[in-house]
């Protein structure tokens, strides 16, 4: 079965093939491809390692919460839905996963769209790269990961990113050169994003009005608000809560 839905999927999209092969043996870039039904159709090593997972037969066909934790799996469930919603990519977005002995760490992902023959979106290949993989070889990650928690926890509040800077014992100057070179984001953008992930799940899941959830994630108005969200997610807050209700 598994081998039928891989193959099948390679005639629809020939360059996924070639695609497969280039990450095949990355070992610091894991690599996966998932259908509109959410099934995995092919992965590397690096992401098979990360599963726990042994050989790629035994996860084509599975889906995201086969596979994750279901809080998590959530999340991916719903980023994929944006690429084949807005036919778009998703670049750089800092996220939470399970490492290989099932702890929970800080990943980039990177999702595209994959089109057939007739340039229809068939798939979303998606990347990720392991943060905790950086810090064992550079101090500063740890000190970046360590701002990035913290901000986590306290995105709410009307915080100063030099303030959090200085909690987590990394200058200002430096945090800001290496998240840009590491996320190509800087801390202002990844707190505006954080805020706007946690405003498109209160859309998603409560009835909260946009002026609740504007003064409650941190935002100083309305209008900001929902500019930020729209710059984010190319769709209004409204649109976006409707998408969700149909």
């Amino acid at each position: 079965m598994a081998l039928k839905i891989y193959h099948e999927f390679i005639r629809a999209a020939p360059a996924a093939e070639a695609m497969e092969f280039l990450f095949a043996e990355l070992r610091d870039v894991m690599f996966c491809i998932k259908d509109r039904q959410g099934r995995y159709l092919c992965a590397n090593k690096a992401f098979l390692l990360r599963v726990g997972i042994d050989k790629m037969k035994d996860l084509v066909g599975k889906n995201t919460r086969e596979v994750f934790p279901h809080s998590l799996a959530i999340n991916f469930e719903e980023q994929d839905l944006e690429v084949f919603r807005q036919g778009t990519s998703i670049s750089n977005r800092l996220d939470v996963a399970t490492n290989p002995d099932r702890s929970l760490g800080w990943y980039i992902s990177d999702k595209v769209p994959v089109r057939g023959l007739k340039r229809e979106i068939i798939a979303v290949a998606s990347t990720t790269r392991d943060l905790r993989m950086k810090v064992d070889v550079d101090t500063e990650m740890a000190l970046i990961v360590n701002f990035v928690n913290l901000m986590r926890e306290r995105f709410a509040e009307p915080i100063r990113i030099s303030t959090l800077a200085e909690e987590a014992g990394i200058p200002l100057r430096k945090l800001e050169r290496r998240m840009r070179s590491i996320m190509s984001i800087s801390p202002r953008q990844l707190l505006t994003r954080i805020r706007v992930e946690a405003a498109a799940e209160r859309l998603r899941n409560s009835q909260d009005s946009l002026s609740e959830i504007t003064y409650r994630f941190g935002f100083c108005d309305q209008p900001t608000f929902c500019r930020q969200f729209k710059n984010l997610t190319g769709m209004t807050a409204s649109e976006y809560r409707r998408s969700f209700q149909s």
